[in-house]
């Protein structure tokens, strides 16, 4: 495989897995009367708006914004507006929060097998962690590994280690990833919201930054060292 048909390879599959992430959290969420606010597939400018539906510049990630009452939540369950996604049980919202990443790991499952897609999720937490706390040694080695494998790999076996690897980056518990959104929901349902200082969100999130920075320096330093 030529070098320009693997890194199409690898952005295709990073693609339709984020692709696949938003679009089965909207969907379970609207399956609930949950109101969709956005459903924003890439990151970066938007190109295009149809009605709830943007597609932006990179095609490497995206966010489903669901109706919530945010800091104007009632203090009578009562009068949540019921298309809100807290006016949803607790079990439903932990669903919907989990969708996309469910989703994610049962087609790796489909296309690795079932033990190989579980381990390919754990090994996605390990790799995450472990490279961004090291960027200049391991994360190098893992990001040779990633270019290994899509020039080499076949597709849909490509696709499945994608897939494995996205839902074990959106399970992580940090704020603007779903582990963090799943833990968020069980603290208010157990009454910890109030209990919880805004500092500890703003360090987790400094936290998340940092780990994306690190990944960036990582991926800028392989680059630069491939060309």
């Amino acid at each position: 495989m030529t070098v320009a048909a693997g890194a199409i390879g690898l952005l295709l599959a990073v693609a339709l897995c984020a692709l696949v992430h938003v679009a089965v959290m909207a969907f379970a969420g609207r399956a609930f009367g949950v109101a969709l606010d956005e459903l924003s597939f890439g990151l970066g400018p938007r190109l295009l708006r149809l009605g709830k539906v943007s597609v932006r510049l990179l095609p490497v990630g995206g966010a489903v914004r669901f109706q919530t009452a945010g800091a104007t939540m009632p203090v009578d369950d009562a009068d949540i507006d019921p298309q809100h996604l807290e006016a949803q049980p607790l079990w439903a919202q932990l669903f919907i929060g989990a969708s996309g990443c469910l989703a994610l790991i049962a087609l790796a499952c489909a296309l690795l097998g079932g033990t190989a897609g579980v381990q390919a999720l754990t090994d996605g937490f390990a790799n995450i962690v472990s490279g961004a706390l090291s960027p200049l040694h391991t994360a190098q080695a893992l990001l040779a590994r990633v270019d290994a494998a899509a020039h080499s790999l076949p597709f849909p076996t490509l696709l499945g280690l994608t897939a494995a690897t996205t839902a074990a980056l959106n399970l992580l518990p940090l704020p603007g990833a779903n582990g963090g959104y799943l833990l968020g929901a069980l603290g208010k349902s157990a009454g910890l919201g109030k209990h919880w200082p805004a500092s500890v969100t703003q360090i987790l999130l400094l936290a998340y930054v940092a780990l994306a920075v690190s990944w960036l320096v990582a991926a800028v330093v392989y680059l630069s060292n491939g060309v």
